[in-house]
């Protein structure tokens, strides 16, 4: 591992450390126990259901949709790659699953590694797009919850968001030699390349039969995963604090999360924010913190787990990921 690598885990390794410090603040072990063994585990199978069906199909299937201008996938294949990815992102540095499945697809679909790369991008950004519109859209029916400046900024973030995703979809041929856009990044070759590969990746969403059933599954997947969140409460016995508007809004700030640097799984951030905006709703701190666990316990467990058996059947460990990948540079 060089000392770029070294640096950006150790800085991962340190905001984990200050965000769990900071999810521990005003809870005993103790009491973070005893909420956690109140937890009402008959709210485990709609979790498990959502989570490994539910959100893991819908990806499949907007996957394909996305891949569909180079290949006829199966639904099945991807969404076995798309449990891998989500898997290793939990067990490695750097988001390597992204990498991994996006090279796995290419080798298993028969089609260039540029072309699953490209989808995996455009995907992260319809994530974005879709988990804003939902805050947006929730904070709104709750206005005393959010701030103004906060709800304001979201909107303007998912205006800025959509003009760069309706700019890949439409600039396919102003990247062309001659064209605008490559008119002004010839001296910028490396941006330039990487801005005609989203744009080829994001060229299928000009049709409307692949844009509106893309759109839809982005805003279904992380509506049905907020789903997770409320389900949870029920669990932990928040029903009281947190609805399903709220839970989007828990959803959305988990969300924001995801961003920062942090060990793998996300482990630290996503306790102390979600944590820290059910505390705002009028939960104890104890309880708040024992619910963001226990989220995140499902979903790591259940999501690593069943991504670990499909890593093994297509003959990798997460040990030979790192030289997997280094073959394929090669």
């Amino acid at each position: 591992m060089n000392r770029r690598h070294v640096l950006s885990a150790a800085v991962a390794v340190g905001f984990t450390g200050l965000f769990l410090a900071l999810a521990l603040r005003n809870v005993q072990f103790a009491e973070l126990g005893r909420a956690l063994a109140g937890a009402r585990w008959r709210w485990l199978p709609g979790i498990i259901f959502i989570i490994l069906f539910a959100d893991l199909g819908l990806r499949a299937l907007r996957w394909r949709i996305l891949l569909s201008g180079a290949v006829k996938a199966p639904v099945s294949e991807l969404y076995r790659l798309s449990a891998i990815g989500l898997a290793v992102n939990n067990l490695l540095f750097a988001r390597l699953g992204e990498l991994l499945r996006a090279v796995l697809a290419a080798e298993r679909l028969g089609v260039p590694l540029a072309t699953t790369l490209a989808s995996v991008v455009v995907e992260r950004v319809l994530d974005v797009a879709a988990l804003l519109t939902l805050f947006v859209a929730a904070s709104g029916l709750l206005p005393g919850l959010v701030d103004a400046h906060l709800r304001r900024g979201g909107a303007v973030l998912l205006a800025l968001v959509l003009a760069f995703l309706a700019f890949l979809i439409l600039a396919e041929r102003s990247l062309e030699p001659g064209g605008l856009v490559e008119r002004r990044l010839r001296s910028w070759r490396k941006v330039h390349e990487v801005m005609s590969h989203l744009a080829w990746g994001a060229a299928v969403l000009r049709r409307p039969r692949a844009l509106v059933p893309v759109a839809a599954l982005s805003l279904g997947l992380w509506a049905v995963d907020a789903m997770v969140y409320w389900l949870g409460a029920f669990a932990l016995g928040l029903q009281g604090w947190i609805d399903y508007p709220r839970s989007i809004l828990v959803l959305s700030w988990a969300g924001a999360g995801a961003a920062l640097p942090a060990a793998p799984g996300g482990i630290g951030p996503f306790e102390s924010l979600v944590k820290s905006i059910v505390v705002s709703l009028g939960a104890a701190a104890p309880e708040a913190l024992a619910y963001a666990v226990f989220l995140h316990m499902c979903s790591f467990l259940l999501v690593t787990g069943l991504g670990l058996v499909f890593l093994y059947r297509v003959g990798l460990s997460v040990g030979g990921i790192k030289d997997f990948l280094r073959r394929i540079k090669a």
